[in-house]
C-alpha cells in the first residue's frame, strides 16, 4: 500500500484551530509555574514503562510504530507584531499510557522564559491523530542531561507509548522520529558514532555529562524526538548538535556532530 503524503500545513492550521476549543476546557502549566517546576523536579519518579519490543523491525515498521507515540510539543503564544496565535514546535514522546511525555529540558525552557514581547498562551502537546492535550505539570527534570519529564491531561485516556532499551553501543542502527522545521514525522537513520563525556555549562560552571553521537539527521524542531533501536526501541532523546571546525583561522565546518542524550541518563530521572 502506497504511503500518504504528509501536509504540514495542515497539521499546523489543524493543530492551532484544535487549541481554541482546548483552551477554552482546561488550563495549561503557565509559563512561571514551569520556571518553578524546572528549578525544583530533580528527583527520580515512579512510572508504568512499557515492556521492550523483541523483534526487529524494518524502517517503516520503526515509523509506523513509533509515530503513534510520537508527539508534537507546541508553545503557544501572542507576538508582538499581529493578533494570531502562533505555535513553536518542537517534539518529544510518550513513555507511559497514563499520558507522561520525555523532552528536552531546553524545550520547557523556551516555553518558561519565553520574551521578545511574545505572550504565553498554553503548553500542549499533539499526536499523530491529530489530538491535543495540555500539559499540566514537570513531573521531573535535569538541566544537566537536557531532558524533562510531562504529566498530560488526558482524563484517564490511555496513550500508545514507546518502551525504553537498557543502551545504544557505538554501531548499532538508529532511527530519529521528530519536526525538523516544522516537517512533521520525519524519519531518518544513521548509526550510533560514539558514546562520550562532552564538556557543557557557561565559562564559569564548567561540566561533564553523558552523550551519545549518532549520524542519523536531525535539525531545530526535532528537539526532545525519540532516538530508537532496530526493535523501535528508545536508546536516546535527541538534544543538540555542534560544529567542528577547521581552526580559528580557518573557520570552514568539518563535520557536524549529532549530540543525543543516552537512554542512561533518562532512567536516572524514571523508575
Amino acid at each position: 500500500m502506497a504511503q500518504s503524503f504528509t501536509d504540514d500545513a495542515k497539521i499546523l492550521t489543524n493543530y492551532q484551530k484544535s487549541l481554541d476549543s482546548l483552551f477554552l476546557k482546561v488550563k495549561t502549566i503557565t509559563a512561571p509555574e514551569a520556571k518553578t517546576e524546572l528549578a525544583d523536579n530533580t528527583s527520580a519518579i515512579s512510572l508504568n514503562l512499557v515492556k521492550p519490543n523483541k523483534k526487529v523491525l524494518t524502517g517503516n515498521e520503526v515509523y509506523e510504530h513509533a509515530k503513534l507515540s510520537t508527539v508534537t510539543v507546541g508553545i503557544a503564544y501572542l507576538c508582538p507584531r499581529c493578533t494570531n496565535s502562533h505555535i513553536s514546535e518542537s517534539s518529544g514522546y510518550v513513555i507511559d499510557p497514563k499520558g507522561i511525555v520525555v523532552t528536552n529540558y531546553h524545550v520547557v525552557a523556551m516555553y518558561a522564559n519565553i520574551s521578545d514581547g511574545n505572550k504565553p498562551l498554553g503548553f500542549t502537546v499533539r499526536m499523530a491523530d491529530g489530538k491535543a492535550y495540555a500539559i499540566k505539570k514537570v513531573l521531573a527534570c535535569s538541566k544537566r542531561d537536557d531532558l524533562a519529564v510531562l504529566e498530560l491531561v488526558t482524563d484517564g485516556e490511555k496513550l500508545p507509548a514507546l518502551a525504553l532499551a537498557q543502551a545504544g553501543n557505538v554501531g548499532d542502527k538508529v532511527y530519529v522520529l521528530g519536526h525538523p522545521k516544522g516537517m512533521h514525522y520525519f524519519l531518518s537513520q544513521g548509526y550510533v558514532t560514539n558514546k562520550y563525556f562532552e564538556e557543557a555549562g557557561e565559562h564559569d560552571k564548567k561540566f561533564f555529562r553523558e552523550m551519545m553521537a549518532i549520524s542519523a539527521d536531525y535539525a531545530t524542531g526535532s528537539s526532545g524526538g525519540p532516538v530508537m533501536d532496530s526493535h523501535g526501541n528508545v536508546i536516546g532523546t535527541v538534544s543538540n548538535t555542534k560544529m567542528l571546525t577547521h581552526s580559528e583561522m580557518n573557520p570552514s565546518v568539518q563535520m557536524v556532530i549529532k549530540n543525543t542524550v543516552p537512554v542512561e541518563s533518562l532512567r536516572k530521572l524514571v523508575k
